[in-house]
């Protein structure tokens, strides 16, 4: 028999592109051979869900409608169907979907997700730190690809979304110095709780944004440029501020409207660059292991917690960089 839930779901918007969401009540079966069901403790927004609830979206990915949202999430495994090793009472993160796939995200009081996608969680690691391991889990995943990181490297994270957030705290704990970017004081902020040494609000540069990055670290340029922004400006400095011989990592999403750099930039100072999007099991596993193994802790990007119903609410604080971090939601009560 299946059990009707809670659930934020995105339906298409009727005056433009894009989607818009409510909170509405579903069912959810019981899991299958192979899948579990999960009760959700924190489900995070993503960069990818506005991007996608605005219409800002791949055309090769497209988006069945109605949908419930969420792919960033720890809970509590409360059923198992046969074959199965996760037990009732199991705290797990994992996938739940991407954007494109038919089935639901995790913003729902139950929901289903294939086993294979799920990770079981060491005790001593709490419910809200779990949360963060998908975002956590594709920076180490990007760093391990891009060489890492150590304490005699220069880093530079241009922009402080969590993926940002996350890769600083993440470079901080192998020693490197880092220099975080971000239009919003309040992820600047959080960027020096997780290890910055040096910020810069990209507001106040102007047009001069690459010659005061520079003049940030010191003119010689950073070892290692990690964009997880996205944005145009941010994406075109990322190569000019690298020093020779230094990398670049991509973690961002690139739109369309990101400015061109010259290859003879990239060619004349012998630079890297590498993309990375998502994460393997690999490094989900291996994401549990450092949060298991070390005091890093991402928590404190979390700048709010909203309950289902106020779906609405949570959408447009995740819109507002200038005021909030990470947003989540939970089950109410």
């Amino acid at each position: 028999m299946s059990s009707a839930v809670n659930s934020v779901t995105v339906y298409p918007r009727t005056d433009g592109p894009g989607g818009e969401v409510r909170c509405e009540q579903m069912h959810v079966g019981h899991p299958e051979p192979g899948w579990v069901r999960v009760a959700p403790s924190y489900v995070g927004i993503c960069g990818s869900d506005l991007d996608q609830l605005a219409g800002n979206v791949d055309p090769n990915f497209p988006v069945h409608y109605p949908y419930v949202l969420g792919h960033e999430w720890s809970g509590v495994v409360e059923s198992v169907g046969e074959g199965v090793q996760l037990r009732p009472g199991d705290l797990v993160a994992g996938y739940a979907y991407r954007p494109g796939w038919r089935n639901h995200g995790a913003m729902a009081d139950l929901f289903l997700a294939n086993a294979q996608m799920c990770f079981a969680i060491p005790e001593g690691i709490t419910a809200r730190r779990a949360a963060l391991l998908e975002p956590l889990a594709c920076v180490l995943q990007g760093l391990r690809s891009i060489g890492g990181s150590d304490g005699g490297d220069q880093v530079v994270v241009l922009g402080c979304g969590a993926l940002g957030l996350a890769m600083v705290g993440l470079a901080a704990t192998t020693g490197a110095r880092v220099a975080a970017v971000d239009r919003s004081q309040v992820r600047l902020d959080l960027a020096q709780r997780m290890g910055a040494s040096t910020v810069l609000n990209s507001q106040h540069c102007g047009e001069n944004l690459s010659a005061a990055l520079l003049d940030l670290i010191g003119g010689r340029g950073a070892d290692l440029v990690v964009e997880c922004s996205g944005a145009p400006a941010l994406q075109a400095s990322s190569v000019a501020i690298a020093a020779n011989s230094g990398r670049v990592l991509f973690l961002g999403l690139a739109h369309a409207a990101a400015a061109q750099v010259p290859l003879f930039q990239i060619q004349r100072r012998g630079l890297r660059l590498q993309a990375s999007t998502a994460a393997e099991q690999s490094a989900w596993q291996a994401a549990i292991r450092l949060l298991d193994a070390t005091d890093l802790d991402l928590t404190p990007i979390i700048s709010d917690v909203f309950s289902f119903q106020d779906c609405a609410a949570a959408v447009a604080a995740a819109y507002d960089p200038a005021a909030h971090a990470k947003v989540m939601l939970q089950p109410a009560g």
